[in-house]
């Protein structure tokens, strides 16, 4: 269980670096946490897509929260917000604690003053990258299997 998320890690640093050069602890930080605590391949698969999905609602909502303009001050406050909430729904499902998460890391850039709009495509894509080579290490490089046939339980 140790190889796979090791795999995919080192796999996500090098493609990181590549395609999203100062960005490349987006791919990094998704694969460790789909990686990690690996019960099988199915639930790499749904930690994986739940990653995702919550990460593309988090996008939406970055970008309406990012088209408002909040810069300064009032972006960390609703930052902090947004992360209390996103605390309480992670209880609900992984993807509420994504979608949170996407949305207060697109506030962060407003209070310095900066546009989180443009970034978001690109952590989308990081995301996606990130959570695709979790799931190829647990259900390609010796996966954990929940049952072994021929082995009966006492």
């Amino acid at each position: 269980m140790a190889v796979q998320p090791a795999a995919a890690i080192a796999a996500a640093f090098m493609l990181g670096r590549l395609l999203y050069a100062d960005h490349w602890p987006w791919p990094v930080l998704t694969a460790y946490v789909v990686a990690s605590g690996n019960r099988g391949r199915k639930d790499v698969l749904r930690k994986g897509v739940r990653r995702f999905v919550g990460a593309c609602a988090g996008t939406l909502v970055a970008t309406g929260v990012a088209a408002c303009g909040l810069r300064g001050h009032p972006a960390v406050a609703a930052l902090f917000g947004v992360l209390a909430i996103a605390l309480w729904l992670r209880l609900l499902d992984h993807a509420c604690w994504a979608a949170g998460m996407t949305t207060a890391l697109a506030l962060l850039p407003g209070y310095f003053g900066q546009s989180a709009t443009d970034q978001l495509p690109a952590r989308l894509s990081a995301i996606a990258a990130g959570a695709v080579l979790s799931v190829a290490s647990a259900w390609w490089l010796l996966p954990v299997r929940r049952g072994r046939p021929g082995l009966t339980r006492s």
